[in-house]
């Protein structure tokens, strides 16, 4: 921050037949404007009218002249500082180095592009060609690889547990006759060592496998892309791939894909947001397991699995400005071993992701920038109070450190984190929301951390194309004992009046995209409560009829 002087200023000016001297003070450099200068100073020392230009000119060549011999100075000292070596060259010019490529466009390094860019480029452009049914068929023969290889894992491990209850259910039964409590100890400690042996090889088989099909899968993709860019005469690898592919998964018959499909609930709506310009959304009603939307199912045509319809529109989006997004409800733990998040993760295992990271290590990437954000967060929160200043935040949290650093290691109710797939069946972004039992009260209010987050979410969809977002109606992935009627209508009343509020708040933002939002019920809703909630949101959003004209 450059330094301040003060300066004496000295006019002289007629007054009447005698001739006057005004001094006065002032800061240089100065940060007003002249005529707001030459302004205060008439009015402070009522000086007359008609001495307003010469003021105005001596009092700019006295601004200019001092602030000259101010920077001369300060550039002088700090010369003579290089100088004498109280400031380090080599670090001086890392700071002008950095100023300008940072800072002048001129003299910033040109963006480069990165082997992502130009693959997910590539994969577009053949996405949407003639190879796109020889990629699909690719992608399917490599997830039933992977497929044969986790069913040999689970049969693995069923075999190895099915061996050790028998062991532990003899050893308790002969306890204190042919075993003791150390023996028993000791087997239990093998059992536990030999099930990591296991996992650890299986896991170390799939990691191989999957790494081995995404070079290979990239590899092809880039070959298949130069091979287009050539016109040659003779068959090219992609043709020498189709005819393989082709001949191993043969075609299904429209009657067989329609038979193929999953019979569930369903209702669509065609709703009209805004005041004056309306927007037109599409709302749609399912009551389905939420892991349906993520899963493929198997589609067998004569004994044989082919890819399903589904993957095509799938992989056809995945680079586009209409993405698909699913809230899955979480704990507040940042795993996939109990509960929905394993069965995420064991959806996510089933075929290998060629675009993103697998589902762990995205885990740890966002693990890394927790302790980040949950600090902020706590410094926030203390600054909060009352009487509260920036020492006070600090000593208390060096005296609270070992609670903080439980806390940094947790999440909180509303908080989300984001995953991106490309082997899922209908989603390429997942939400983890984290949401804990208090949404189980009938209670709760549109101030809940949980809807707010709803309010969030649909902001991150506007924001980056997710033009179909899955919300879980109930706040739940399954009916709970006390889920009665009353509880269900108020709760869907609740979700369905805060996202048509979100929405047209949002809508004010200026986006006229049309898009879906997919209410997720759990599958084990009755018909009846069903044909309840889709009779109820006609009543909430206004519906878009078409206007019968009859003519006479």
């Amino acid at each position: 921050m450059r330094q301040l002087i003060e300066k004496e200023f000295q006019f002289n000016y007629l007054s009447g037949v005698s001739e006057s001297t005004l001094r006065t003070t002032m800061t240089i450099p100065s940060d007003q404007s002249l005529n707001s200068l030459v302004a205060q100073i008439m009015k402070i020392h009522n000086l007359p009218c008609y001495v307003e230009d010469n003021l105005k000119k001596s009092l700019d060549s006295f601004i200019q002249e001092q602030t000259k011999l101010l920077f001369d100075s300060d550039g002088q000292s700090a010369v003579d500082r290089v100088r004498s070596g109280q400031v380090s060259v080599d670090q001086l010019v890392d700071k002008w180095t950095k100023a300008f490529t940072q800072e002048v466009k001129d003299f910033a390094k040109p963006d480069e592009v990165t082997n992502e860019q130009v693959f997910s480029e590539v994969y577009h452009t053949l996405i949407h060609s003639p190879a796109l049914e020889t990629l699909l068929n690719l992608e399917h023969s490599y997830a039933m690889a992977i497929e044969e290889i986790t069913e040999n894992r689970d049969k693995d491990v069923e075999l190895v547990e099915d061996k050790q209850r028998k062991e532990m259910e003899s050893a308790l039964q002969n306890a204190g006759t042919l075993y003791s409590d150390e023996n028993i100890n000791q087997l239990a400690q093998r059992h536990f060592e030999n099930t990591q042996v296991v996992n650890s090889k299986w896991a170390s088989e799939l990691t191989n496998h999957r790494e081995m099909q995404k070079r290979e899968y990239r590899e092809w993709v880039m070959k298949v892309h130069e091979d287009t860019q050539t016109s040659v005469g003779t068959p090219t690898y992609a043709q020498r791939v189709r005819a393989m592919t082709n001949s191993m998964l043969p075609e299904a018959e429209e009657e067989e894909r329609i038979g193929g499909a999953r019979a569930r609930l369903e209702e669509s709506f065609t709703i009209h947001l805004g005041a004056q310009m309306k927007t037109t959304h599409n709302l749609r009603l399912i009551c389905a397991n939420v892991l349906d939307l993520c899963r493929h199912k198997p589609h067998t045509v004569g004994g044989v699995i082919i890819p399903e319809p589904q993957r095509l529109q799938t992989a056809m989006s995945l680079y586009s400005n209409n993405l698909c997004g699913l809230i899955l409800l979480v704990d507040n733990r940042l795993n996939s071993y109990t509960g929905i998040k394993r069965d995420f993760d064991r959806v996510c295992e089933q075929a290998t992701d060629f675009h993103f990271s697998d589902l762990e290590q995205q885990f740890t990437q966002i693990e890394a920038q927790m302790g980040v954000a949950n600090e902020w967060r706590w410094m926030r929160n203390l600054s909060e109070h009352d009487g509260t200043d920036s020492i006070s935040v600090k000593s208390s949290g060096s005296s609270n450190s070992d609670t903080q650093q439980e806390k940094n290691g947790r999440l909180q109710t509303g908080d989300v984190y984001i995953t991106k797939h490309s082997n899922l069946c209908e989603v390429q972004v997942v939400f983890h929301l984290v949401a804990d039992d208090s949404i189980r009260s009938s209670e709760i209010t549109s101030r809940h951390p949980v809807i707010l987050a709803l309010r969030n979410l649909l902001k991150v969809c506007f924001r980056y194309d997710i033009l179909t977002l899955t919300i879980p109606l109930l706040l739940s992935h399954e009916m709970t004992e006390e889920m009665t009627v009353a509880w269900c209508l108020k709760r869907v009343e609740l979700i369905f009046k805060c996202v048509k509020g979100f929405m047209m708040e949002i809508a004010t933002w200026g986006g006229q995209e049309s898009r879906t939002i997919q209410f997720l019920v759990p599958p084990g809703m009755s018909e009846e409560m069903f044909a309840n909630i889709s009779n109820m949101l006609p009543s909430i959003f206004r519906l878009s009829n078409p206007l019968v004209v009859k003519s006479s």
